[in-house]
Order: structure tokens, then C-alpha cells, then sequence
């Protein structure tokens, strides 16, 4: 390691380690610090990897697309090899109900075909014919489980879907970002783990650089915060809370891990799916297993606010609200009671899962992010 680089990264997971490769591409000489002992053992590890293409704004959507185009050729991407292997990604395509909470897709279907994006329009029968175990009926808005109208239809049915073929998920995330680590290494970059930075230093309205756990200071006129969780922390070390307009949380959401119900085949229905009437989310699992995600919705708290202290980002150990029970109102294999199930919940951001034990009696999985902000940097002429 050495005393000066062009650009310190702060983190060193799937979206840290993408920015140094994409930096060390350009010829910038980066420094990847993380406190974990390896990149993407924080929250990348233990996130569902979904690939999608469906956002509600034209930069979100094009941004998308274009990535998707990285996962579909991540071999000529990475334009290196790895000793662990490529992570896959598996391009299954995605199924997003017409709910009232999205507006029944308009904008998305809107700025889809300005993007040229393909999509299709499923009817309820076209749905019935593609996935014929999936329950039509309404039974939002998405309730607690403690809630006496929980799992009850609340009258009429989902009118509809879009089907946007590419899409799906990532097979290992946190291989996938080995993968970017080994890339980044490839065109020069260098990784530092299980280090922390302890401040960073600032000089006439600029970074200059970082202090780390161990006394060394590391110059730089670039830092670049993709920290996660800790990302709070970072920016309040940078004294850049006070003029930033979005404010970042880490945020616990619950994410389980279900077998199929018996006869159920998920390689002849392999789709990702996302239903804000149920408030979940699902995709796929190898061996024919399930993971089921918690979207944020105030009446089903599965996420929970944690503290900006690195103590409390930790994993977690308590019983989780049984996300997976939303999904059995949609897949009647679930419908019976899967009392003691083990399941999974996440640590902040989509964090490391920790086994548990919870009463599953069938559900759809939620989830929801927190957002994060960054500043653009001026970055140093070269």
C-alpha cells in the first residue's frame, strides 16, 4: 500500500468494488478499503441479486438497461479471469403485478417503450396460462400478521401484469464481486481489507485524504463513499452532513428462504417476481428453493431502522415477521401452515442473513432499499 492514490474507495462491496474497476479502466490509481476480510462480505453478500429493468424514472430505467447488458456478457465485462470462478446470472425474466401502489405500470410500460425496452402486457388470462398456481385475487393493502384480515381477500382481482423479459438474478453476489475485485486488480487497482478508516482529511473545502485504524494516513484527492450501512458515518466524518439533501439510514429488512411446496417445479415457472398488493417480492433459489423479500410498507414493519452507531450494524438474531407468509396468498402450496421453517433475516441495507426459526403459513416477499447519496467529485485533471 502505498502513501498516495488518485481516488480512495470506501467500501469494497458489489458497488464498491464496480466503481474502482471502472476507475482503474480510465487509468486512475485506486485504494479499496474495507473492514471485512474479503470484497462483498457486508451487505452484497446476503442481498437477493435481483437484475431488473423496470424503474420509475427514465435515468433509473436507462441506467438498467444498460447494466443488465454488463450481467448478460460478465466474462467480456470483467475482461479477466477469476480463480474462484463467474458468478452467473441468470436471465429468467421478470413478472410485475398491476397493482394501485404502481400506478397498474403506466409510466413503467411509458418509459419501457421510449427506451425501446421490450415488454409485454399480461392479461389475467395470459397469467393463469404462464404461472397457473398464482392466485389472482386481491389482498391489499398488505397487512401484519397479528392483524385479524391477514390472508384475507379484500374483493376483486389483480387486473394484470408486465412481463419484462430481461431481467432476473445473480447466481452468488458476493462472488460476482470477487469477480469486479480481481478485474479492478487487473488494471492496477489495490485492496485493503480488514482495515477501517477512522477520519478523513479535509483541507480548503476538499478531501485530502484518510487516517486509518492502524495511525497511516493515506493521501487522496478523491474519496469516494460506497459504505453502506456505514455510509452515515463516512459522510459525517467528511463533514458533509450539512449540505446534503438526502440523508442516509441503514435500514434491516427481512428476507426468508423457502422449499418449494411438494410438487412444485420452479424451473418451469423460473420467473422473478414483484407484488405490491401482497407487498413482496420473490425469485428463484438453487434447488428448487424460494427467497422470499419484504417490501417497506408501514403496515407490515419487515424492515426496521437501526442505529448509525457500527455496533448496532450487526447481524440479527431475532425472530423476523414471517415475510414468506405473505407470498402463501399467492402460491396455495403455501397455504398450509409451515410452522419452524428455518428462515433469514437481513442486517442493515440487505445485510448477513442469520438463521432463525419462524411459523410461515405461506406469503410473498417485500422489500425496499434505503436511499443513498453521493457527491460528484471534481476529479483531478490527469
Amino acid at each position: 500500500m502505498r502513501d498516495q492514490y488518485d481516488v480512495i474507495v470506501i467500501g469494497a462491496g458489489v458497488i464498491g468494488a464496480a466503481t474502482a474497476f471502472e476507475l482503474a479502466k480510465l487509468g486512475y490509481r485506486t485504494l479499496s478499503v474495507d473492514r471485512n476480510p474479503a470484497s462483498g462480505y457486508g451487505p452484497t453478500s446476503n442481498s437477493c441479486a435481483i437484475i431488473r429493468v423496470y424503474y420509475s424514472t427514465f435515468d433509473g430505467i436507462a441506467f438498467a438497461w444498460e447494466a443488465y447488458h454488463y450481467w448478460k456478457e460478465w466474462a467480456e465485462y470483467l475482461e479477466t479471469d477469476d480463480e474462484r470462478g463467474l458468478a452467473k446470472f441468470i436471465d429468467c425474466g421478470c413478472v410485475v403485478m398491476k397493482t394501485e401502489h404502481n400506478g397498474r405500470l403506466a409510466k413503467h410500460l411509458r418509459l419501457s417503450g421510449e427506451l425501446g425496452i421490450p415488454c409485454e402486457e399480461w392479461d389475467r388470462a395470459a397469467i393463469r396460462a404462464r404461472v397457473p398456481h398464482y392466485d389472482l385475487r386481491r389482498f391489499g393493502p398488505p397487512r401484519a400478521r397479528d392483524d385479524e384480515r391477514f390472508g384475507e381477500p379484500s374483493g376483486g382481482e389483480i387486473e394484470g401484469a408486465v412481463f419484462w423479459p430481461n431481467g432476473g438474478y445473480v447466481s452468488d453476489p458476493q462472488l460476482s464481486t470477487h469477480n469486479l475485485q480481481r478485474a479492478a486488480e487487473a488494471k492496477g487497482a489495490e485492496f485493503a481489507f480488514r482495515r477501517e478508516v477512522t477520519s478523513i482529511l479535509t483541507g480548503e473545502g476538499r478531501v485530502r485524504g484518510v487516517t486509518l485504524d492502524g495511525g497511516e494516513t493515506v493521501r487522496s484527492p478523491v474519496v469516494v463513499n460506497v459504505a453502506g450501512p456505514h455510509s452515515a458515518i463516512v459522510n459525517a466524518m467528511a463533514g458533509a452532513l450539512d449540505d446534503m439533501t438526502i440523508e442516509t439510514k441503514p435500514l434491516r429488512q427481512e428476507v426468508v428462504h423457502l422449499p418449494a411446496p411438494p410438487g412444485f417445479d420452479l424451473e418451469a415457472c423460473p420467473f422473478v417476481f414483484s407484488d405490491s398488493d401482497i407487498g413482496c417480492y420473490t425469485r428463484p433459489e438453487t434447488g428448487n428453493h424460494i427467497l422470499v423479500g419484504a417490501r417497506t410498507r408501514s403496515a407490515t414493519p419487515a424492515s426496521t431502522w437501526t442505529p448509525t452507531d457500527t455496533s448496532a450494524i450487526s447481524p440479527s438474531s431475532r425472530p423476523p415477521r414471517p415475510c414468506g407468509t405473505d407470498s402463501g396468498s399467492r402460491a396455495s402450496g403455501y397455504r398450509p401452515a409451515f410452522a419452524g421453517l428455518p428462515t433469514s433475516t437481513t442486517s442493515p441495507t440487505t445485510g448477513s442473513r442469520s438463521t432463525t426459526r419462524a411459523a410461515c403459513r405461506g406469503s410473498t416477499w417485500r422489500s425496499g432499499a434505503p436511499g443513498t447519496s453521493s457527491r460528484m467529485p471534481r476529479w483531478p485533471e490527469r
